[in-house]
């Protein structure tokens, strides 16, 4: 029997085999999908409890039980891959997923994403189904998945000039997330799923709780007036969260929009996040100190901001003087005047 539940858009499943209820979201609203699923499931724990076989999962078990079960601050962008990975991995039992299917997954993807990107979606399987086998025993063994190798790349930011094509080619709802990262520094999610009850118009301050910062720490973003100036533009759009598209919360901003605006400002190999080390590399072309950008940008280890330390290499000058030989007035008589003299 299929039903939808009030609070949920998905449907769900109920039988009963030998005197057990089974009951479970099928993770998907397609109700053709639904069916083919709680049929599949239906037959599965017939064999299990009739015939005595190994219990088999279907992908969309491990997918909710991952997602229920994570502790991950970066779950967010683990929905977002699965969401993608549901046309290749729904109603699939998860020892029926095997190379062939993880090659044809690979391929779509590099038809719409870098190999990096690609990489991000293969490990998040790879992590299901090892999880599937090692902790919840549901599977024996798992397919190989071969991965991309990834290159040292140096930080890609953007000059004004660049930064100013791209702002000009991104639709409005994107646009004010751009320059809002622009001008604070933070990463995708903290602005995708900043709400209102963060921000402080009058002290000029937001903040991003512990649980949806990377460093498991609370980050105090002290605002800019660029940063105002953007956040007054979007009040009365949204009752609860400060960027929307359409009256509807954004949950991704690297979408098909921000590529082909990439296309048309003539901007190649940068992401999102690059938005993110164009804000630093600003920063630190402007004189900011290392420990002060650590700070702004919630970094929770000082290597992190070294990277960003080349772009200024004037800063050093001043302390390079603070040791110098002339200054130090040697006696005439002393070795290191005549070598100075020589």
């Amino acid at each position: 029997m299929l039903f939808k539940r009030p609070t949920s858009s998905y449907w769900y499943y109920k039988f009963t085999v030998k005197g057990k209820v089974v009951y479970r979201s099928t993770g998907t609203s397609d109700k053709e999908k639904a069916q083919e699923i709680a049929d599949k499931t239906k037959a599965a724990t017939h064999d299990v409890i009739k015939l005595g076989n190994k219990q088999r999962y279907l992908w969309q078990d491990a997918v909710l039980k991952w997602v229920s079960d994570s502790e991950k601050r970066s779950i967010d962008t683990d929905k977002y891959h699965l969401k993608w990975l549901r046309t290749y991995l729904d109603g699939v039992y998860l020892d029926d997923i095997n190379e062939d299917l993880i090659e044809k997954i690979i391929k779509a993807k590099l038809k719409v994403a870098g190999k990096t990107r690609v990489n991000r979606t293969t490990e998040l399987i790879r992590s299901i189904l090892n999880k599937a086998m090692k902790e919840w025993k549901w599977i024996d063994a798992t397919p190989h998945i071969r991965r991309f190798k990834e290159g040292n790349h140096r930080l890609r930011w953007l000059t004004q000039e660049e930064a100013a094509r791209l702002i000009e080619e991104l639709p409005e709802h994107t646009k004010a997330m751009a320059l809002f990262t622009l001008a604070t520094g933070l990463r995708e999610s903290n602005v995708t799923h900043l709400e209102w009850t963060q921000v402080d118009m009058q002290r000029k301050i937001a903040w991003i709780h512990a649980d949806q910062a990377k460093a498991g720490k609370v980050i105090r973003v002290p605002l800019n007036q660029d940063a105002i100036d953007i956040l007054v533009g979007q009040i009365g759009k949204h009752q609860t969260r400060v960027f929307t598209y359409c009256g509807r919360p954004v949950d991704k901003v690297g979408t098909h929009y921000w590529r082909e605006a990439l296309k048309r400002a003539d901007i190649e190999n940068f992401t999102w996040h690059g938005l993110r080390h164009t804000w630093a590399s600003w920063h630190v072309q402007a004189g900011t100190p290392l420990n002060v950008l650590q700070e702004l940008g919630g970094w929770s280890s000082y290597d992190m901001v070294l990277r960003y330390a080349h772009l200024a290499p004037d800063h050093l000058s001043d302390y390079a003087n603070n040791v110098s030989l002339k200054s130090m007035r040697p006696s005439a008589s002393s070795p290191m005047l005549r070598l100075l003299s020589a």
